[in-house]
């Protein structure tokens, strides 16, 4: 990574939060060296990073903020939640009666990129069409940080590099022959797209650059979804506690098939009342996260800077420190995710009540400890699609659904691949392609159908 030789590790909560809203502790220059070397982004976009507008005017990156607003709580995130959550439902709804095994991993996988992908770039394109899209995108994501460091990539880490190349192969043929035809492409690429017009830049450009925003709308919700779902079906009386709670959410509807011939039910989710109506999935969801996480929060110092905080417990005296410009910061979550002031001895172990605390000192000890999506002004804008999208899975299998080892064991949580260059841990590369399971309906559900409106308006 560029800047100077000197890296400084921020590790107390308190400070984190002060480093992450210092303006002179920049992203933008570790984002730029991320975007050439790993997203591969070409010298039309590199110059737009590194050459701002002398006047002061807004850049180009900074002219990037707005078009997140569809990420927000709105209308345009509802859309979006409902159309990948449906998608969803359209795979666990084939499940029947009997029991099917299933590559876990894989198949959490391979069934949320390519609705990721709908509801991003709409429902009927070329994208969508492309049978090897899943599997491109994650050999790239399996080599992914390597090339930022190995030189001669396309040789060194050829299946990283030829899956990037595919997969924007595939976007710039995405958007020379259906963008401008097709009206479901969300608001967010809609606006990202708009912007890179306005500065000029040609669309095979436009495409490479989507492909980032690809990559990290499915990179990090799927294997959190994946570990969720491990932690939940191990322990059956969470699963009995998380089928009360979402039971009473309940909208059942009388329903039958094209024939009027089958009776069957159809169980409608409202997408916004997981964070309201549901504090045990939640906090199930936050100490998944909590676990998991493996980012690392990266900053340039942009101008010498004196950061302070005061330590708990040390008398009140307040401590300063001098970071010197071109040095990098780094924040390690596995480090805050499992220290004792903040998370008590059992800081280690799976607790899915962990964040549900009235104790509101030890909440408060929690939230500044507890970064899963960055902090500042470069805190993650696709936090809540994540976030509903896991939820609304999640929430469907543990209330229709049995799935548990192909011996009718309870699932275990396989061990994790402390691999730091990746935000979640994800599960050892053997255990992705073989991990083996069985899943079915559970007895009195197998009529359900299972769907998802945003806030009591069907989509």
């Amino acid at each position: 990574m560029g800047g100077s030789e000197k890296i400084y590790i921020i590790t107390a909560p308190q400070l984190i939060q002060v480093a992450m809203k210092n303006k002179s502790l920049n992203l933008y220059p570790v984002m730029a060296e991320f975007a050439q070397k790993m997203v591969g982004l070409g010298p039309n976009v590199m110059d737009l990073f590194h050459n701002p507008p002398s006047d002061g005017s807004v850049s180009w990156i900074e002219d990037q903020h707005p078009s997140f607003a569809p990420l927000a709580p709105g209308p345009d995130l509802q859309e979006m939640n409902t159309y990948v959550l449906n998608k969803i439902s359209e795979t666990i709804n084939s499940i029947g009666p009997d029991y099917e095994t299933k590559k876990l991993y894989m198949w959490f996988r391979d069934s949320f990129t390519m609705a990721t992908v709908g509801s991003l770039f709409g429902d009927k394109n070329s994208l969508m069409q492309d049978m090897t899209l899943s599997k491109n995108l994650w050999d790239y994501d399996g080599g992914q940080a390597e090339l930022l460091m190995k030189p001669l990539p396309s040789i060194t880490v050829s299946k990283a590099y030829n899956g990037r190349a595919k997969v924007q192969k595939a976007l710039r043929k995405y958007f020379r022959e259906d963008y401008d035809h097709i009206t479901d492409a969300s608001s967010v690429v809609k606006r990202r797209v708009a912007v890179n017009r306005k500065w000029g830049l040609p669309i095979d450009d436009i495409a490479d650059h989507e492909f980032g925003m690809l990559f990290v709308s499915v990179t990090n919700a799927i294997p959190t979804l994946f570990w969720m779902m491990c932690y939940v079906f191990r322990d059956a009386d969470l699963v009995a506690d998380l089928q009360k709670e979402l039971l009473a959410l309940a909208v059942i509807q009388q329903d039958s098939d094209a024939s009027g011939s089958r009776p069957s039910r159809k169980y409608t989710f409202t997408v916004a009342k997981f964070r309201t109506e549901c504090p045990l999935l939640v906090s199930t969801y936050k100490e998944v996260m909590r676990l998991t996480n493996r980012s690392t929060g990266t900053r340039r110092v942009v101008e010498d800077t004196l950061i302070s905080y005061t330590p708990p417990g040390e008398g009140g005296e307040t401590k300063t420190y001098l970071l010197k410009k071109g040095a990098n910061i780094q924040i390690p979550a596995i480090i805050t995710n499992f220290g004792p002031d903040a998370w008590g001895d059992n800081a280690h172990e799976f607790n899915p009540r962990r964040f549900m605390t009235a104790d509101r000192e030890r909440e408060r000890a929690q939230n500044r400890a507890f970064n899963p999506f960055g902090g500042g002004k470069h805190l993650c804008p696709g936090r809540f699609f994540a976030d509903a999208e896991i939820l609304g899975a999640m929430a469907a299998l543990v209330l229709g659904f049995e799935i548990e080892t192909l011996a009718g064991d309870r699932i275990e949580v396989p061990q994790i691949n402390n691999n730091l260059a990746e935000a979640v841990g994800k599960p050892l590369t053997s255990v992705q392609e073989n991990m083996l399971a069985r899943i079915r309906r559970r007895p009195g559900w197998e009529d359900m159908e299972w769907a998802y409106i945003a806030n009591n308006v069907a989509t």
